[in-house]
């Protein structure tokens, strides 16, 4: 299949489908934790949109390396390159006193805030009206 092809938006939202099922199973089997467990059941693990994916995770080293071994699974049978390169990872609360291993593991660079994700702006403070205004705006 060629860029640009009708069909390849379909099958690539069918392959990140199996990513989304990959992160079920595994929190399933209590290899990874998603994020506010009291807000989402089983607690958030992914979003995503378009081409982008956001994933979150608890503070655990050892199930930050099995989600990164689960995406070079999902890359080897998707076939779908991850660049990690390109990523960035956030990290609150207690992470920021592992941030460097986090970086090492998943040899992405460290994100600063704040940050914008499809125009929002993103932080840990409350978004406040001004920012909110420009959102609605957009829509």
């Amino acid at each position: 299949m060629r860029q640009g092809d009708p069909l390849s938006p379909i099958l690539f939202n069918i392959a990140v489908d199996m990513l989304a099922i990959f992160i079920s199973r595994a929190k399933e089997s209590e290899q990874i934790q998603g994020v506010v467990p009291h807000l989402v059941d089983e607690g958030l693990s992914i979003l995503q949109y378009v081409g982008d994916t956001v994933i979150f995770m608890d503070n655990d080293l050892e199930k930050a390396k099995n989600m990164k071994l689960l995406l070079c699974a999902f890359e080897q049978l998707s076939r779908l390159k991850i660049n990690f390169h390109k990523s960035e990872l956030f990290c609150y609360g207690t992470t920021k006193a592992n941030q460097n291993e986090y970086v090492q593991n998943f040899w992405c660079g460290l994100g600063l805030f704040p940050f914008r994700y499809l125009g929002i702006p993103m932080h840990h403070r409350k978004l406040l009206n001004k920012d909110r205004k420009h959102v609605e705006e957009c829509f």
